[in-house]
C-alpha cells in the first residue's frame, strides 16, 4: 500500500475503534446528524437521489419526495456508522426474523444457496446476523480503488464471519461454493448497462445482473430474496421470501421476478432503499 492508503487505513480503524464505544441511541442520534449535515453541504447526487424517487413515485409531491431522501441519507449514514462499531455492536441489535423456515428449508435441500439482497435498509447488521449465526456466507462485493479501505472492509466483515468474492473474480469460484453447498450473497440492484438483462423496475426499463438468474438455471440451487428493514424502535427485521418459478426458467422472467419482489419491499419502505444509484442510466429514460 502507498502512503494515502496506509494512512486511510489507520484513520479507518481509529474512527472504528471510537464507533464501538457509542451507544446504539447515541449513534443512531449521530447518523441524523451527519445526514443532515451531508445533505445540506455534500450534495454528491443529491439530484440524481431525488429525481431517481420522483421516477418511482411520480404521483407523490415534491415534499414527500425530499422527506424519502432526508431519511434515505439518514439510513446510508446509520449504515455505515453501523459497520464501523461492528463486531462490537452485535450483542446489542435488536433483531426480529421473519420467516426464517424458508431460509433454513432452503439450505436442508443441500444444493447451495443463492442469497439475493439489494442496497437496501442497514444491510450491514443484515449481513452481520448470518455471520454472527455461523451460516456459510460469501458476499461479491466490489474491491476498493484505496487498498487500505479495501482492506478495512474485509477486515471488518470477517470479524463477523462474511467471507469475499471480489466481483470481477472467476465465475468458476462461485460455481464452486455453490457445490461445496455454500451461501452466495449477490445484491442485483444496480444498473448493469448491456451486460444485464432488460427488465421493468417501477413501470420503466432497466438492465440488472443476470448472473444469480444464471447460477440457478446451471445448479438448480434454490434463490432466496432477503432484506431488513428497521422498526421505530430501532428492532432490525429480517425477511425472507421464496423466489418461485412455476414455468419459463429463463434469465429474463427469473431477474423479472426478483426485481419485483425489490421493488414490493421499496413501496413499503422507499427511504430505505439506496437511491443514489443511476438505476436507469443505461436506459436513458429521463430524455423521453
Amino acid at each position: 500500500m502507498n502512503f494515502k492508503d496506509q494512512l486511510t487505513y489507520i484513520l479507518l480503524k481509529l474512527i472504528s475503534k471510537k464507533s464501538r464505544n457509542i451507544s446504539e441511541i447515541d449513534r443512531r442520534k449521530l447518523a441524523i446528524k451527519l445526514a443532515a449535515f451531508v445533505y445540506n453541504f455534500v450534495p454528491i447526487r443529491k439530484k440524481e437521489a431525488f429525481k431517481n424517487i420522483k421516477t418511482a413515485f411520480p404521483e407523490m409531491n415534491h415534499h414527500w419526495v425530499n422527506k424519502q431522501l432526508k431519511r434515505s441519507y439518514q439510513i446510508v449514514i446509520n449504515n455505515f456508522i453501523d459497520f464501523l462499531s461492528l463486531p462490537n455492536s452485535y450483542q446489542k441489535i435488536k433483531y426480529k426474523i421473519e420467516n426464517q423456515d424458508i431460509f433454513d428449508k432452503a439450505i436442508k435441500k443441500e444444493k447451495g444457496l443463492i442469497l439475493l439482497t439489494a442496497h437496501f435498509g442497514l444491510w450491514e447488521k443484515w449481513g452481520a446476523w448470518f455471520g454472527m449465526n455461523n451460516y456459510p456466507i460469501w458476499g461479491v462485493i466490489q474491491k476498493q480503488a484505496n487498498k487500505g479501505a479495501d482492506l478495512f472492509f474485509k477486515e471488518i466483515r470477517e470479524s463477523y464471519g462474511m467471507n469475499h468474492i471480489y466481483r470481477k473474480s472467476s465465475i468458476n469460484k462461485i460455481y464452486e461454493l455453490i457445490k461445496k453447498k455454500k451461501i452466495v450473497i449477490l445484491a442485483s440492484d444496480q444498473d448493469a448497462r448491456k451486460n444485464g438483462v432488460r427488465v421493468n423496475f417501477f413501470n420503466k426499463p432497466t438492465y440488472t445482473p443476470k448472473g444469480a438468474a444464471k447460477f440457478h438455471i446451471k445448479t438448480d440451487a434454490p434463490m432466496i430474496f432477503s432484506v431488513s428493514y428497521m422498526e421505530p424502535d430501532g428492532t432490525i427485521v429480517i425477511s425472507f421470501s421464496e423466489i418461485k418459478i412455476k414455468s419459463n426458467l429463463s434469465v429474463e422472467n427469473i431477474s423479472q421476478i426478483y426485481t419485483n419482489n425489490l421493488e414490493k419491499i421499496i413501496k413499503r419502505y422507499p427511504d430505505h432503499y439506496f437511491w443514489f444509484h443511476r438505476k436507469w442510466k443505461s436506459t436513458n429514460i429521463y430524455e423521453h
